[in-house]
């Protein structure tokens, strides 16, 4: 039986400096792809509700 060889280790390296703005950029369109068709959605009556009695107790409070 042969020794598993050990795996080879590249070594790291730093990643390139980026400008927030550009990861904003791309991070607010990886959002957008996954999650604007839900913001399209109507928001269901229970919930609606739920946030309404919430909204009248804190200002009744």
């Amino acid at each position: 039986m042969q020794p598993i060889p050990e795996p080879v280790r590249l070594p790291a390296s730093p990643a390139p400096p980026c400008d927030p703005a550009d990861f904003d950029r791309w991070l607010r369109q990886e959002l957008g792809q996954l999650y604007d068709s839900v913001l399209l959605e109507p928001i269901p009556e229970r919930l609606l509700r739920i946030i309404e009695e919430g909204s009248r107790r804190r200002h009744h409070s």
